[in-house]
């Protein structure tokens, strides 16, 4: 996860979203087009929040990419992209606002297929996180919002983050939790 910069406001002041949660959506097991569907689902119900995004573009691999992915990517590396690595093996936008319809509806389209995707709100607030090809996907949602996600990908596939972290624990997780003092 990325730390951006919030103007002058310090971090330690703002005022923390308290309607919204990070949510792991599951897509292990589905097909490609039902795990792209899904994911585009999902950002589309906190399309209209984000404020800013950014992509890396794995060019090397738009042999796979459906034509419409193809096009989107095109369009944010010629829009943002370095014109002198084009077009190379591999692209980053770079921290972008997403104001306009269709470089945020190319960044949506882009980021099933990207390593790493990430899009904010308002201040920079996290609004969805994809990585490695969607197989990691975290998204900050309403509960209006996890309750209509739930019934596009099933309440299975809709886990709590802090709750997914506790059963999926990481290495440096297990090692920080025995460095914790024991009650006794």
């Amino acid at each position: 996860m990325r730390v951006r910069p919030l103007g002058d406001t310090p971090w330690h002041t703002r005022v923390m979203d308290h309607a919204r949660a990070a949510y792991v959506i599951g897509l292990d097991g589905l097909d490609e087009g039902r795990a792209v569907a899904a994911c585009r689902s999902a950002l589309e119900m906190v399309a209209p929040e984000m404020r800013h995004a950014e992509t890396d573009i794995p060019w090397e691999s738009r042999d796979t990419w459906p034509a419409e992915v193809v096009d989107s990517a095109s369009r944010l590396v010629d829009r943002f992209g370095n014109k002198s690595k084009w077009p190379d093996r591999y692209m980053q936008t770079g921290v972008r606002s997403v104001a306009d319809a269709q470089v945020r509806s190319d960044f949506m389209a882009v980021a099933p297929y990207a390593f790493d995707a990430a899009f904010w709100g308002c201040d920079y607030r996290e609004v969805a996180q994809l990585n490695d090809e969607a197989m990691s996907f975290v998204i900050w949602l309403t509960e209006p919002q996890r309750e209509a996600l739930v019934g596009v990908v099933g309440a299975q596939r809709v886990t709590l983050r802090g709750e997914w972290n506790r059963s999926h624990p990481s290495r440096w997780r297990r090692w920080l939790h025995g460095l914790a003092p024991r009650s006794g």
